[in-house]
């Protein structure tokens, strides 16, 4: 992990969205107990994580800059880790389903725990929000979160503090979106397109002809010619090859 602000580690260019996301990023180092990170999931590096980590769990800060997720994982007790990416994965899946899918307000919260320099444990709540996607096998998102240290805290303390961060995530991930509003013009429309129109246009990709795809698929000729120039009128492609080319861009 190289990346000094989490403006950089978001790939902000524009100065005018960058100091929000800075002016943002130090509202959160001001919530106390509390550290946030930035990463991919399934990888094995942070892209940005807060110093604060080290206040929080004792830890030395570059262990978690040099080691990234792989030393994260160390410090949460074993019996914990199943059911927290369980919950994850159930959570982001559901977010998935979402008519609105990534630009739906939703979040995912998890109560976990992390290990201590002494192996004592430190109650935490997990608050983030998806951010962006890379199709993989399974899907990996994007991953803004925070973790707050829960001990000594009341249940009312706890909500009042997790509905801040909710606010701050939520501000993230609108300057996140409209720093790159081509990208997410193209996943608003990948959001309309049908799980058929999706089949047809990977067999076109495949250099199927329409003939080959109405046998593989079991439906008429015309039925794929319907689903391809509806495919073209989405994407506001002219031809074939130009709208495989922006499918393949979401």
């Amino acid at each position: 992990m190289r990346n000094n602000s989490l403006s950089e580690s978001l790939g902000i260019e524009s100065e005018s969205l960058q100091s929000k996301i800075d002016q943002l990023q130090k509202e959160l180092e001001e919530i106390s107990d509390s550290f946030f990170a930035l990463f991919w999931l399934y990888s094995h590096d942070f892209l940005y994580i807060s110093p604060n980590i080290e206040q929080v769990t004792g830890h030395s800060f570059s262990n978690f800059t040099k080691s990234g997720m792989i030393f994260f994982t160390g410090i949460i007790p074993p019996a914990l880790i199943n059911s927290i990416y369980q919950t994850m994965n159930t959570q982001a899946a559901a977010i998935q389903k979402h008519t609105e899918q990534l630009f739906a307000e939703k979040f995912l919260h998890i109560q976990a725990a992390i290990y201590d320099t002494d192996k004592n444990e430190i109650p935490v709540n997990y608050n983030a929000v998806l951010l962006d996607e890379k199709v993989f096998d399974p899907i990996s998102y994007l991953v803004m979160c925070v973790w707050i240290d829960t001990r000594n805290k009341t249940k009312e303390t706890i909500s009042t503090t997790e509905k801040q961060i909710q606010q701050i995530l939520l501000k993230i991930k609108h300057i996140y979106f409209l720093s790159k509003p081509e990208r997410f013009d193209l996943l608003k429309i990948k959001n309309k397109i049908s799980e058929r129109e999706k089949e047809v246009i990977r067999l076109l990709a495949l250099g199927h002809s329409t003939k080959n795809i109405s046998e593989l698929l079991h439906i008429s000729f015309n039925t794929v010619e319907s689903h391809r120039k509806n495919l073209l009128q989405k994407l506001d492609a002219k031809n074939t090859a130009e709208l495989i080319y922006k499918f393949n861009q979401i």
